[in-house]
């Protein structure tokens, strides 16, 4: 038995403004993050919604295309502190337009693992220098006895230098950003936090005629083993987001391209965006629901283990709801 259902509203269907920009933000790793891009949008003149998906990376504009432009958007976004891929128009495009979804995942994840990489070969040497041999009894002595302590300080120097502004570089970019539009996230914290055992031990190293006696010492470690393990978090975050990206994509991709609806009396083929509140389209056993929807006529069972999770089909009959894509 086939079964007969009409759309339900969604907000693109009424009143809306003349233009709809959907496209990817870079660095987000909050609600807090989500929120600050929002805000960022809205404030553009001729924004009437925006909507930001921390899962999938994407912002969603509805705008007037006579008062807003997409170049505008992406400059709200950056401004704000976060990376938006470069439009066509805009320098540094190149094979911007092409990219999907799971190719810039990866491109982000790659980019991710490379500065966890540079971390950890510039981290594991100031660990063998500075706390391997405070744990082995005797180390110290013996390596001090060999190599002169400041020789030591401005080798530590230089690694914690290049993890501080070379992988560590993005938490300051981000970081300052969040910071100057009163809003501090984790990158500020990061920032923040390794910066002052930084720029102490900086003094120890350069000035410690500065610091009273007895505070003269140095943490570089400290300062790059936090960005060091940031980093790794951020690795781990960059996988995880990429693998839930590929499976929302996987669902979009079940909702049926086409729509079976009734018109005057007749069948007619449209595409499901051409579906409209009021619509009544016909769905035949075995067929995925193209829209969301009420059955106002016939009943059938609905596999709706893509939102629900449930194996058994559940059964459907006049007045009941029903998912697109199920």
């Amino acid at each position: 038995m086939s079964d007969a259902l009409t759309p339900t509203p969604t907000d693109t269907q009424a009143g809306t403004p003349a233009a709809t920009a959907s496209f990817p933000v870079e660095g987000m790793t909050c609600a807090a993050c989500v929120g600050r891009v929002e805000r960022a949008l809205a404030r553009v003149p001729g924004v009437a919604e925006a909507t930001v998906n921390l899962a999938t990376e994407r912002a969603t504009v509805r705008y007037d295309g006579t008062a807003a432009s997409p170049v505008a958007l992406h400059e709200a976004v950056r401004k704000a502190g976060y990376d938006v891929p470069a439009l066509p128009s805009e320098p540094g495009a190149a094979d911007m337009g092409a990219e999907t979804d799971d190719d810039r995942a990866e491109r982000v994840r790659l980019a991710v693992r490379a500065r966890l990489v540079w971390a950890v070969a510039l981290t594991v040497p100031l660990w063998l220098l500075e706390m391997v041999p405070m744990v082995v009894p005797g180390g110290m002595a013996w390596l001090h006895a060999r190599v002169p302590m400041e020789a030591l300080w401005l080798a530590s120097f230089a690694l914690a230098t290049a993890v501080q502004f070379g992988p560590g570089a993005r938490f300051y970019r981000t970081g300052w950003a969040a910071l100057r539009h009163g809003s501090p996230d984790m990158n500020t914290l990061v920032m923040m936090g390794t910066s002052a055992a930084y720029a102490y031990s900086v003094v120890a190293t350069f000035a410690p005629g500065l610091l009273p006696a007895g505070a003269v010492h140095v943490y570089y470690e400290a300062a790059a083993t936090i960005v060091t393990l940031v980093l790794a978090g951020k690795y781990a975050e960059a996988v995880a987001k990429g693998r839930t990206g590929r499976a929302i994509s996987r669902l979009v991709e079940l909702q049926p391209e086409t729509a079976r609806v009734v018109r005057g009396g007749r069948e007619v083929d449209v595409h499901v965006t051409e579906v409209v509140v009021g619509d009544l389209v016909r769905v035949r056993p075995g067929e995925r629901l193209p829209v969301d929807g009420v059955v106002v006529e016939g009943a059938s069972f609905v596999d709706e283990s893509m939102v629900t999770g449930e194996p058994v089909p559940a059964e459907k009959a006049e007045g009941a709801e029903v998912v697109g894509g199920t």
